[in-house]
């Protein structure tokens, strides 16, 4: 039951988040292929996802290379810093300008960077972009999420202090504490507390975790 409830999360956490942002104009979105089903037999259906996927990855490719000042075939923090300061603002995410910071690329890379060298190629770039976006646009809620439950001032949110503010996510309902320990495993594999960027990835989680267990509870 507890590695169905920390998979289940993560799934929310890696893929139902990525998949409602694309929903709502995130990165690298193809409407093409909400309507193949409809139009192409199987083999045909296939050979359209891998076109598709090609041309993605092109894409990513042609975006690593533009930035990737020290030719590397990777970028670090200062090069994704200037990738996703010109992506972000082409696309008018915000309001105001963009202008990350350094710490707020550490939190990034540490998200998407699944080899842990502190860098990022073309595989991860999408991730990466799509944590910005929901980092980005959640941004004031973030800050004010920190500004009362991050009490120590750690700039993370460690378990107890995740705990209250899931509490207050579930309608003052107190969160078990394995329920807390598998929104922490989903986001950052429970290595220590949450950072800002990946409080955006947990709230989806939480979210998933409790559109499931309704439902759970409507079929019974």
């Amino acid at each position: 039951q507890k590695m169905a409830l920390v998979a289940g999360m993560s799934v929310a956490g890696a893929v139902v988040s990525a998949r409602s942002l694309r929903a709502r104009g995130a990165p690298l979105e193809d409407a093409a292929g909400r309507v193949e089903q409809e139009v192409c037999p199987g083999h045909e259906v296939q050979e359209i996802r891998d076109e598709e996927e090609r041309v993605r990855l092109s894409v990513l490719r042609s975006m690593v290379a533009k930035y990737d000042e020290d030719k590397s075939g990777d970028l670090d923090a200062k090069e994704l810093a200037c990738l996703i300061k010109s992506y972000s603002n082409t696309r008018q995410w915000t309001t105001e300008p963009v202008q990350p910071t350094l710490e707020e690329m550490t939190w990034i890379l540490q998200a998407a960077d699944k080899c842990k060298q502190s860098a990022i190629d073309e595989s991860q770039l999408e991730l990466a972009l799509e944590l910005w976006h929901s980092y980005i646009t959640n941004r004031p809620r973030i800050e004010q999420v920190f500004d009362k439950y991050d009490t120590n001032h750690s700039n993370k949110l460690e378990f107890g202090q995740l705990k209250l503010f899931l509490q207050e996510l579930n309608e003052g309902r107190t969160p078990s504490d394995e329920e807390v320990r598998a929104v922490m495993h989903a986001v950052n594999g429970g290595q220590g507390g949450i950072n800002r960027v990946q409080l955006a990835v947990a709230i989806s989680a939480w979210h998933a975790h409790v559109d499931r267990r309704k439902g759970c509870c409507a079929v019974c």
